[in-house]
Parts: structure tokens; C-alpha cells; sequence
């Protein structure tokens, strides 16, 4: 099967992206109770952003164990990031954000905050997930409770977390079909917290950290708003928010990003490559990917759908999505 660029490069990106979502966004997650958790969420969500930590982790699907070396530091309100792969191909990534209390829509869906979708309805991540503690154990050395997070329909999946007693910060979380069968995993081996690193030094001072794109900050109960574009999902599963938009490129390719707050799946439509691209039903790990055509006017477009989601909700997205009335 001849595999697209734009689809190779998109996975990567996104598994990528899980990886360091994975560690940035575990706080809010330590929850017994929706209700009696909301303030222990913010504290967690933001101690894993003011928090310097460094470790060594590994991430697992279908078999392909790779290692990744981790640096996080928060300086002069910037948060740098590297990671470092330990096999395979080198690949080193430095990444810097220059707001450190940027919020975006899943920040939000995870901090307990009931995020407005429209005029009526709001996303909430308890009104799609059911939260259970399950038990302590022992990860990377350190002390966690296993947290147990349960989907209330078939359109995402569950995950099994492991949070760090004493910081908050995740140091494993197993992704779950809804047989329970691992779809990929995510695990500290080795991990500081609190300390200070002067490995990044040289490469903040060459300016070789590329800056992340942080248009999308929101404001708590913001409504989203849909950009303008001649496209619009006419169904996406309950609970899943618009968290970005990048307009038209110069090869003609449009992206929309969707999040529940947990799982996050990407729209991506191609004006140029549509009569040439082959159909996909292709999966990797949890990363499903389905990229459908459509004939509008005489011209083909190409529709791929990509994320951590299960295909049939994949497929249902992909199958979705026409021009805005």
C-alpha cells in the first residue's frame, strides 16, 4: 500500500504529540470524584508545568519498544522541552513555549471545566468517562495510584494511569480497546523531579528551541467558534470540541483538530493531492488513519481522518464532513 507523505508525517507528529501531552497533562487526572476533585486537578495540571523534571521513557504498540530521553524545565516563564530518542533513527527534538500559562481546549476538559460548545451545550469530561482509583503501586521507584478511566460509549477508548504520589505527574498510562487489550503503552523507567538541568544551556543560548504555536490559548467557558472555511463536520462524537484550525496551506491542505480532553483526532482535507491519493484504513498502534474522496463540483478532494480513536468513529468522522451550508 502506497502510504502519503502528509499521512506518515501526520503520524508521527501526533504520536509524538501524545507523548508530550502524555506528560504535561497528567494531574488532572487523579480523581475519585469528579466533584470533590476539581481543586486537586488545577493543582496537579499546574505543578506539571511549573515542575522541573527529567527521566528516560519508554512507549510500546504492537510489539515496537522505543526509549526516549526527557528534559522539562520551566525558565523565566518559558517551558523548554527535549526529547531525545535512544534508538532507532537520531532524532532530537527541542521545542519551547512561550506562555507558560497557555491553556488550550483539552487543558481545559481536563482542569473539570465545563467547556461551551454552542449557545446550549457544554463538553464535560465526566459526561463521557468514568473515573476509578484503583489501588496503589510502584513506578520508575516512585509511589502512584493507579487511576482506572472507564468510556461510557464506543467512541473513544480507556486508559489505565499511574500518578505519582508526591508530584502528580503520570509516570505510565496503558491505552485500552474496549476488550481491555493494551493498545499502547507509555511508562517512566527513571525520573527527577524538582531538579535543575544545565544540559540545555548551550542550545537555549544557540536559539536552536523552536518556538510551539500558541494561538489556540483559550479562557475558561469560552464558546468555540468555528473558523471560517468551506468545510464543516456535520457529525463528531459527544463530547468532542474543536481545538484547532490551520486555514489552507500552499499545497492545499486544511486541518481541524478535535479533543475530548483525553483522546484527540485530526481532519485533514487536500485540494491538490485528492485524484491521486489512494484510500486508507490503516492503523498503527491506537493511531487509526482513514482517508476517504470526495467529488464536489468536478473536483477531487482527499478527506483523512487521523488519531486515537477507534476506526468505526474514525470512518463516521471521515464520512461526515461536506461543505459548509
Amino acid at each position: 500500500m502506497i502510504v502519503p507523505s502528509f499521512f506518515k508525517t501526520t503520524v508521527k507528529a501526533i504520536m509524538q504529540a501524545a507523548l508530550v501531552a502524555a506528560v504535561l497533562l497528567s494531574g488532572p487526572l487523579f480523581a475519585g470524584q469528579m466533584e470533590s476533585a476539581q481543586d486537586l486537578m488545577a493543582r496537579m495540571a499546574k505543578a506539571s508545568r511549573e515542575l522541573n523534571y527529567s527521566g528516560v521513557f519508554t512507549y510500546e504498540h504492537r510489539g515496537n519498544l522505543t526509549s526516549v530521553k526527557l528534559i522539562h524545565e520551566v525558565r523565566e516563564g518559558n517551558i523548554y522541552e527535549r526529547l531525545l530518542h535512544m534508538d532507532g533513527s537520531q532524532r532530537d527534538v527541542l521545542s519551547r513555549s512561550d506562555k507558560v500559562d497557555c491553556l488550550r481546549t483539552g487543558d481545559m476538559l481536563l482542569r473539570g471545566n465545563a467547556y461551551k460548545i454552542n449557545d446550549d451545550n457544554y463538553a464535560r469530561l465526566e459526561d463521557f468517562y468514568e473515573f476509578h482509583i484503583k489501588g496503589d503501586s510502584r513506578i520508575a521507584n516512585r509511589e502512584v495510584s493507579m487511576v482506572h478511566v472507564l468510556p461510557k460509549d464506543k467512541f473513544r477508548y480507556g486508559y489505565v494511569l499511574a500518578i505519582d504520589k508526591d508530584s502528580g505527574l503520570l509516570l505510565q498510562s496503558v491505552l485500552m480497546n474496549h476488550a481491555g487489550k493494551p493498545l499502547e503503552r507509555f511508562q517512566f523507567v527513571d525520573i527527577s523531579i524538582g531538579e535543575f538541568s544545565a544540559e540545555l544551556d548551550s542550545q537555549i543560548e544557540a536559539g536552536q528551541f523552536g518556538s510551539v504555536d500558541q494561538t489556540d490559548c483559550v479562557e475558561k467557558n469560552r464558546k468555540v467558534d468555528t473558523p471560517q472555511s468551506m468545510w464543516q463536520v456535520d457529525w463528531l462524537p459527544p463530547g468532542f470540541v474543536l481545538a484547532s484550525y490551520q486555514s489552507p496551506s500552499a499545497d492545499g491542505q486544511e486541518s481541524m483538530m478535535y479533543t475530548d480532553g483525553l483522546a484527540v483526532f485530526s481532519v485533514f482535507i487536500d485540494s491538490v493531492q485528492g485524484t491521486v491519493l489512494p484510500p486508507i484504513d490503516a492503523k498503527l498502534g491506537a493511531t487509526v488513519a482513514v482517508l476517504t474522496k470526495a467529488d464536489i463540483n468536478g473536483h477531487q478532494y482527499a478527506i483523512c481522518v487521523v488519531g486515537e480513536v477507534p476506526r468505526g468513529t474514525a470512518s463516521q468522522v471521515a464520512s461526515a464532513i461536506g461543505l459548509a451550508h
